[in-house]
Order: structure tokens, then sequence, then C-alpha cells
């Protein structure tokens, strides 16, 4: 007789679940790093139209030129704080989603382990009752003698 384990299906269950928690950390690091990306580059774009404002400005230039530039400037500073905005917000979500991966791993660890326990307790009993089959033989073949 095979092993079979009663919680089989629990088992798979939560295998998926882990997996899928595991899928949706990946995506939402992934959603980080691409966010981080986009946030250095609007802090390097407001970097340089500063300095580009700064260098015209010590040339000289006409006011309403200045203007234009300052509300670029500003445009670019409130796209980089929304951006910054959004990497806080999917940085939380990543902790979230870290912690559910954590949880729906721990189950199925549980489960797993129970399994791996009742396997090895099936084991040794079928070790067991091979080694009275054994014993059982040696002893009818010493009456025969």
């Amino acid at each position: 007789m095979s092993f079979r384990f009663p919680l089989q299906a629990v088992l798979k269950y939560r295998e998926n679940i882990e997996r899928r928690e595991y899928l949706a950390l990946g995506r939402i690091h992934q959603q980080v790093a691409e966010l981080e990306i986009q946030v250095r580059q609007a802090e390097e774009l407001c970097a340089e139209a500063t300095q580009k404002r700064e260098a015209q400005t010590q040339r000289g230039m006409a006011s309403v030129h200045l203007q234009e530039a300052y509300q670029q400037e500003q445009v670019l500073e409130m796209r980089r704080d929304h951006l910054r905005s959004r990497l806080q917000q999917l940085r939380i979500k990543l902790e979230e989603c870290r912690k559910s991966y954590e949880l729906a791993r721990q189950k199925h660890e549980i489960v797993d382990e129970l399994r791996t326990q009742r396997l090895d307790a099936y084991r040794r009993e079928q070790a067991k009752q091979e080694q009275l089959r054994i014993d059982d033989l040696f002893l009818s073949r010493r009456k025969r003698n």
C-alpha cells in the first residue's frame, strides 16, 4: 500500500497561494524598481532645468523667459513629487505583499512539515512491517530444519 496524505489537496492549495503571492510580490517589486528609475530621471531633469535657468540668468535674460523657466521647473518638480508619492505608496504595498507572501509561505511550510512527518511515520511503519515479515520467514525456515 502506497503512502497517501489526507491533506494533499490542502497542501496543493497552500502551494498555489504561496506561488500567487510570490508572483504578486515580484510584480510589485518590478514596479518599485521602474518607479525609482523614473524618480531619478525626474530629479535629473529638475536639476538640469535649474542649472540651465541659473546659467541663462547669469548671462542675462528677459523676464518673460525667466518666468517660463520657473514654470517649467515647477512642472518638473510637481511631476517629481507625484512620482515620489506614488513610489512611497508602492513601497507600502510592497511591504504588505511581502507580509502576505511570508504568511502564505509559513502556512505552506506547516502543511508540508505535517506531510513530511506523516511520510516518515509511514516509512517507519513499513520498515517495521517488513522486518516482522523477514523475522517470520526466518523463524518459519528455522522451525522446518
